[in-house]
């Protein structure tokens, strides 16, 4: 503060003695001194902290001004009289991810099981519908003061934001991100998408374990003895599956055969289109479409069954196809046993033959409550009172009984149904160049033995027999359906 008969500072500014300089954001003020006086000359002028404030600095004084005050001005240069407190930007905004991006093996501890010792290939999965990233909204900034003394407002942090690739819907004015597929999330720079497909730059072996996967996967290499590969897409092996097990909800594709030593195992929702399957169980409930051979195999289709390319052989194990088997060649030269069998969905045949069991047991269920009630009323008939032991029986022979009645009920009415479609079942085994002696057809619930070789037939069911008539090239469509 100006004592009574101190001069202002002011007079030595305007003789260029020194010159005062505040940055344009307020934040910093600066004295540059060009012409130095001595100690004693100063003696007559106020303290530089005074100036200052006549000024408007109020904030943020250095120590050198504190301490020194105006003796600043006894050297030239440039001097840091004040410094004010800048504002703190906010956290800026920020997605997170509701799913992990690395594709790693998840091992499970179980000693019984040689199998689990590779462990089961973890993908990063998400379904339809389901949240995948959502926007986490920038923080407040911490406001800074100048060296006036006021506020200055701190900026608020940039805002995140969801940039939307493949499969991937952005809702809610932006803060939440959905998968629109089901499949892989990931994210490629910025872009976040879900991919319906799964690639495997190789084999399913002991590097990867084996492979479960909520959309399609595919194999560049071979499906390995005693692995898995379960998708609820579709499933294409670049190569060929060994003794082991696929599971798809979609369709299969094998670009070379299927050796299943007979342990491989394979099912598929659509269509399976392989090359060759040898010692194999192959189930679709579509079509199954063979490039080449199909031998000593289990076949199950609830369409077709076709064999075609430069061999079509169909020989040894059992086909069950829906609608129709169509081949070139059927059985071998040395009487291999071979079963065919169309015109029934080997789904409902299996379902069939189970409800038959299960009536069997239910209906067992029902003589033994029988036995117990028949005991009962000889009881009662003879006037002699039931003991609790028997009366315990008695009741639980009638809870049985109920149950039991209601199941026969079901599975009578189901048996009555698919008797129905077994009645007007179509189907025919096509052969366009032989068919060789011990090969069985069925043709709905009518079977035909072949004892001679056959050239150039078709088998089909005629006055609940099996008649051969001569081939007839059907009209089917091969492929993907």
């Amino acid at each position: 503060m100006e004592r009574e008969g101190e001069k202002p500072l002011d007079n030595l500014e305007r003789d260029g003695c020194f010159q005062l300089f505040v940055s344009t954001d307020g934040m910093r003020a600066e004295i540059v001194v060009k012409k130095p006086f001595s100690a004693e000359d100063l003696v007559a002028y106020e303290e530089l902290e005074a100036y200052l404030k006549r000024k408007g600095i109020v904030f943020g004084l250095t120590e050198e001004v504190r301490t020194r005050g105006k003796l600043l001005l006894t050297s030239s240069g440039r001097y840091l009289v004040a410094e004010g407190v800048r504002p703190q930007r906010g956290k800026d905004g920020e997605v997170r991810y509701f799913f992990e991006e690395e594709v790693h093996k998840h091992f499970v501890e179980d000693p019984e099981s040689e199998k689990e010792l590779f462990g089961i290939l973890h993908i990063p999965e998400v379904h339809t519908g389901e949240i995948v990233a959502e926007v986490i909204p920038p923080g407040e900034g911490v406001p800074g003061i100048n060296v006036f003394g006021k506020e200055v407002p701190a900026p608020c942090g940039r805002p995140a934001k969801i940039r939307a690739g493949k499969n991937v819907e952005v809702l809610e004015d932006g803060k939440v991100a959905v998968a629109k597929v089901s499949g892989r999330p990931v994210v490629v720079g910025k872009t976040l998408s879900v991919l319906p497909v799964f690639e495997i730059d190789g084999d399913v072996g002991p590097a990867t374990g084996d492979v479960r996967f909520v959309g399609s996967v595919i194999v560049r290499g071979t499906v390995r003895s005693g692995f898995t590969v379960e998708s609820e897409g579709d499933v294409e092996v670049w190569e060929s599956v060994e003794a082991a097990a696929i599971k798809a909800q979609g369709s299969v594709r094998i670009r070379g055969g299927f050796f299943g030593g007979e342990k491989g195992f394979l099912e598929a929702q659509g269509n399976v289109i392989v090359k060759v399957v040898e010692s194999a169980t192959v189930k679709a409930r579509g079509d199954i479409l063979i490039g080449e051979a199909a031998l000593h195999s289990f076949l199950f289709a609830g369409r077709n069954i076709i064999v075609r390319g430069k061999k079509g052989l169909l020989a040894g194990g059992v086909a069950k196809a829906g609608n129709l088997v169509w081949v070139k060649v059927l059985g071998s030269p040395m009487g291999t046993k071979t079963e065919v069998s169309v015109g029934i969905d080997p789904e409902i045949q299996e379902e069939y033959r189970r409800i038959q069991e299960n009536l069997k047991k239910v209906r067992e269920v029902l003589q033994e409550a029988e036995k117990v009630f028949q005991l009962a009323w000889r009881k009662q008939k003879s006037g002699a009172d039931l003991e609790p032991r028997l009366l315990g029986a008695l009741q639980r022979a009638k809870e049985s009984y109920e149950l039991a009645k209601e199941q026969e009920k079901v599975y009578t009415e189901r048996l009555s149904e698919i008797e129905e479609i077994f009645e007007r079942h179509e189907g025919k085994v096509l052969v366009e160049e032989r068919v060789y002696p011990q090969v069985r057809i069925t043709i709905g619930k009518s079977t035909y033995i072949v004892r001679d070789e056959i050239v150039y037939a078709s088998f089909y069911e005629k006055d609940k027999d099996v008649v051969i008539g001569s081939f007839e090239r059907p009209r089917v469509k091969e492929g993907w359906s």
